[in-house]
């Protein structure tokens, strides 16, 4: 590899659990020591003595613009469909509604895809190619498997996606359109899950599985570069986000650290975490106290990208939201299908129910004071609507 064509500042994988550290350059899913989550490392010294905020600016509006803190070490390695450089909007009509003075939308219905699942398949993926990775599985409600789908057709790797039964129609028919051999499975996305782990072990195929390997959160924690940049370089004071597997709401913590880490920034955001009352282990895990979310029984909600009965990264998600000064709360079905259409008469904005759920959250950490007036608020728009419009 030329020093040209290097462009990430990773250094290596640790565990979350037990704390080995592994190369970076190793075909590694959970830690081969105790099976905890793996995390790319990246040289905050060296990134705070060669870059420069300004010339980063300069650079084509992707999510590669961030390429540093990716954690693929060759250019030449890096797949995209131009994912990311998605709008932050000022949704000052919902605001009004909510009886606060900054609500911005980031808006990730605007990727290939139409769901910020295309930032994690685009850094996973090209991190694959680069290890020469030939077959991957996926497990999903339907959006993750999609943009796996398109990267993996991208960078001629085969992939083969396992998506519940129920899922949205088309989402089954893009994930065929793109080339994935399609696996339907009875039950939820956790059930998605074991066919895949155990397809995946048994045919030798790669798991991207959420948090089983270690390359998707930086991909979407890119959207806090984003947020960060569009606002001079200051930090809202709150994030809320829809919480399933909690991909984005750790990938985005750990890039605001970075911020902070590089004086890029003085300040963090608090991280609010929203899911359907129909499956809330975080959110019941966060108000008892709890370490570790438990199993929630008979998961049921119309926002099938929130149903996710026990996340793998469950301890992690409440120690962010601690960490930061946050909160979880959870929201019926109704109330989030509300919100899809008042924010569809109000912005113009088309969002999925997993979405919707956040901005119904919204209005409740409002309620109950969890969130000032004067605050600066960030929703994440995590998927468009159009692939779920029977579910309106």
């Amino acid at each position: 590899m030329s020093e040209a064509s290097k462009i990430s500042f990773i250094t290596g994988l640790k565990c979350l659990r037990c704390g080995d550290k592994y190369p970076q350059d190793q075909v590694l899913t959970l830690c081969p020591k105790c099976g905890g989550i793996l995390d790319p490392e990246y040289d905050l010294e060296g990134a705070s003595e060669k870059l420069d905020i300004h010339r980063i600016e300069e650079r084509p509006n992707t999510m590669w613009r961030w390429r540093e803190f990716l954690p693929v070490k060759d250019q030449k390695f890096v797949v995209t469909a131009n994912e990311g450089g998605t709008p932050l909007i000022r949704a000052e009509k919902l605001a009004s509604r909510l009886s606060l003075r900054h609500v911005y939308v980031k808006d990730e219905t605007r990727n290939p895809t139409g769901t910020f699942k295309d930032r994690g398949a685009s850094s996973a993926i090209s991190k694959l190619k680069e290890l020469g990775v030939g077959k991957v599985a996926i497990a999903s409600e339907g959006n993750a498997a999609c943009s796996c789908a398109l990267y993996s057709l991208l960078a001629q790797i085969e992939c083969h996606a396992y998506i519940p039964e129920k899922a949205d129609a088309a989402k089954k028919r893009l994930i065929r359109v793109l080339g994935a051999e399609l696996r339907l499975v009875e039950g939820t996305i956790a059930d998605a899950g074991k066919v895949a782990d155990e397809e995946a072990k048994r045919r030798g195929y790669y798991n991207c599985g959420t948090f089983v390997t270690p390359f998707r959160h930086d991909g979407k924690g890119t959207m806090a570069f984003e947020i960060v940049e569009y606002l001079s370089w200051e930090v809202p004071d709150a994030i809320v986000y829809p919480t399933g597997g909690g991909v984005g709401l750790i990938g985005m913590w750990k890039a605001f650290r970075i911020m902070k880490q590089l004086d890029w920034t003085s300040s963090l955001p608090k991280m609010f975490s929203a899911q359907a009352s129909g499956c809330a282990p975080i959110v019941k895990a966060f108000h008892e106290g709890m370490e570790e979310p438990q199993e929630w029984e008979k998961p049921k909600t119309v926002a099938s990208g929130l149903e996710v009965p026990k996340p793998l990264a469950g301890p992690w998600i409440l120690r962010v939201i601690r960490e930061s000064g946050g909160s979880a709360t959870a929201v019926k079905d109704a109330e989030a299908l509300e919100f899809a259409r008042l924010l569809l008469k109000t912005e113009g904005l088309l969002v999925e129910p997993s979405s919707a759920v956040a901005f119904a959250a919204l209005k409740k950490f409002r309620s109950q004071g969890e969130i000032d007036g004067d605050e600066r608020v960030v929703v994440i728009a995590t998927g468009s609507g159009l692939k779920t419009l029977e579910r309106y």
